[in-house]
């Protein structure tokens, strides 16, 4: 490896080496949502975009373009939010909304029948209606049912905002199961002032290793994007 390159890797990997990041290495890569990798560092400040320090090297020998007298050579991309090790991307992992005025984080709201039903049996608990409203906004983007076998309950109804979710006619809780894969909504923005209603009916269906007889509660949980207190104006 020529001098000029030995020079451009020191000052390029430079505080990388002892369980750092480098910033080459995309596979380290937390805090960037599902797997996307973070962007590129911008170009050091006065170079234009197509600009390469080795090639820079190569051509002028007498010139460190990262280097001024004085000055320690430092990279823009060690103190970049789109660095994973630098301060401002580890403060944003703890206060992601410390530059927005509204502050949105994912919630969950669930809600249930008064009564739950009486495994085995079809009672007076059989068919339902539940109604909840939040105690802040969310967007709900998931709906979760605790449905633990097809066919264990029928949902006619599904309002969200005075919006009915389902277009169609009935469908079976076990859609929307804990293990459902690939299962996305986006539904209407749910206030504090406004209720999430349900509506459907138990079949009597018993799931294995439960007896019959046993009470269970049935809950429907709504996930998404949810202001962090208080409603979509604070």
């Amino acid at each position: 490896m020529s001098y000029a390159e030995e020079v451009m890797y020191d000052n390029y990997d430079y505080g990388y080496d002892f369980g750092g990041f480098s910033p080459y290495d995309v596979s380290q890569d937390i805090g960037y949502g599902f797997g996307a990798p973070p962007p590129p560092p911008p170009p050091p400040p006065g170079m234009h975009p197509g600009f390469h320090p080795l090639h820079h090297m190569m051509h002028h020998p007498g010139h460190h373009p990262m280097h001024h007298p004085g000055h320690h050579p430092m990279m823009p991309w060690q103190h970049s939010p789109h660095n994973p090790a630098s301060t401002a991307s580890r403060t944003l992992l703890l206060d992601p909304n410390r530059d927005s005025h509204v502050k949105v984080e994912r919630y969950s709201f669930a809600f249930s029948p008064e009564l739950p039903f009486t495994l085995g049996t079809v009672n007076s608990a059989a068919s339902f209606s539940m109604t909840q409203n939040p105690s802040t906004s969310i967007k709900p983007q998931r709906v979760v049912a605790n449905a633990p076998i097809p066919g264990f309950v029928q949902l006619s109804t599904l309002q969200v905002a005075n919006v009915n979710v389902f277009v169609g006619s009935v469908e079976d809780a076990y859609t929307y199961s804990a293990g459902a894969m690939g299962v996305m909504l986006d539904l209407p923005r749910l206030d504090p002032q406004n209720r999430a209603t349900a509506a459907g009916s138990y079949t009597g269906a018993l799931p294995a290793g439960y007896t019959a007889g046993f009470q269970y509660l049935f809950i429907l949980t709504l996930q998404g994007p949810s202001t962090l207190a208080g409603g979509w104006d604070q």
